[in-house]
């Protein structure tokens, strides 16, 4: 049976799979509020800084580049249900401008220029487009003409499409709008909470924080522990974020971000140096050496991505009162919006979760 939009909703968690899932609650007018960890102010920030909340709701949402991308660069294809989510995501993202009064400072285009490695990936490039493979509505034919400050030997593909969300921004602004209305509370979630309050529903989108309370329900939160650096620089890439090994990604202001590392089960978030040289060890063979010696570094900052075990987000009902929304992993601002809508339509529409998001393919 669905859900009355007068019945009571608790999202635990306000980093992006929270906001998310506020936003479609919003549109339908239901009875909710946000709870999120307050901040430990214990600890204070540092540069380069990392995430030093004791949240780890919103640690990975806030820290994250934001970027979008419907290619898989590695075997160059269209990622999982590419046209769908990046549909859903614009206009996504344009609604939440609109409402929040903020239009063009959320969702921000930037081609990404995939400088190719070798001359056989450049062949296979050539080869998605003259086979008109699926991703070829994504890719753009190859170019020679790189900017000046990029070496590519071997040429270089353009994805027209792609671009950066203001995580920070999106979910700072919503987060103001909810307590205007009185619907954010800094509350530490217990999973024992739904025993005292029999009367509301909860929807946990707590990221890593929700590892062992979702081990109970066979539902297993990987973290993947990422680095990110901020820049400062003159380099000019033509509005594009140059992508090889890693990718650098303008964000206005001669300011660029360059990411990312990945590695597993990382308990504690913190700056590296092993990360910082990856980091620029990865971008530095496509960057002209005089511009590259003058990359002047003014953050660095990391967090916990929540995965899945099959890299698909966690959607559903776990227990009678409780749903869930997580494990976004690398691809949250893309996959996000639209989990988030199909885990709405469950709840009040009674309409079948697709199985690749659905709890229930591990849920014991």
């Amino acid at each position: 049976m669905p859900a009355s939009i007068s019945d009571k909703f608790i999202i635990i968690g306000a980093g992006l799979a929270g906001t998310l899932m506020a936003w479609e609650l919003e549109k339908r007018g239901v009875n909710y509020e946000v709870w999120d960890a307050p901040k430990n102010p214990s600890k204070s920030s540092r540069t380069p800084t990392h995430s030093s909340s004791s949240n780890t709701s919103n640690q990975a949402s806030r820290v994250a580049a934001g970027m979008f991308n419907p290619v898989s660069f590695k075997r160059i294809v269209e990622v999982w249900n590419a046209r769908e989510h990046m549909d859903v995501m614009c206009e996504t993202y344009l609604n939440i401008e609109s409402f929040l009064k903020i239009p063009g400072k959320i969702l921000h285009k930037s081609p990404i220029m995939r400088v190719f490695p070798n001359s056989q990936y450049r062949l296979l490039w050539e080869k998605r487009l003259k086979d008109e493979h699926t991703v070829s509505q994504f890719i753009r034919t190859v170019s020679d003409e790189a900017p000046d400050d990029i070496v590519a030997p071997h040429g270089f593909g353009v994805v027209p499409e792609a671009g950066w969300v203001d995580l920070p921004l999106l979910l700072d602004s919503f987060r103001s709008f909810l307590e205007s209305k009185g619907k954010f509370r800094e509350k530490t979630y217990n999973s024992t909470f739904d025993d005292a309050i029999q009367t509301s529903n909860f929807i946990d989108c707590r990221g890593v924080g929700a590892t062992g309370d979702l081990a109970n329900h066979n539902l297993k939160i990987q973290s993947d522990h990422g680095e990110v650096l901020t820049l400062k620089s003159n380099i000019k890439t033509k509005n594009m974020c140059v992508n090889r090994v890693k990718w650098l990604l303008p964000r206005g202001d001669h300011t660029y971000k360059l990411g990312a590392t990945y590695k597993w089960d990382v308990a504690n978030s913190i700056p590296s140096e092993e990360g910082r040289e990856e980091l620029l060890t990865g971008i530095k063979p496509i960057i002209s050496s005089e511009v590259f010696d003058n990359f002047e570094i003014t953050n660095h900052e990391t967090g916990l991505r929540p995965a899945s075990k099959d890299r698909r987000p966690y959607a559903g009902k776990i227990k009678e009162n409780t749903y869930i929304l997580n494990g976004f992993g690398t691809r949250g601002v893309l996959i996000g919006p639209a989990t988030a809508a199909h885990l709405v339509r469950y709840i009040f529409e009674d309409k079948e979760l697709p199985k690749e998001i659905n709890t229930a393919r591990y849920s014991s």
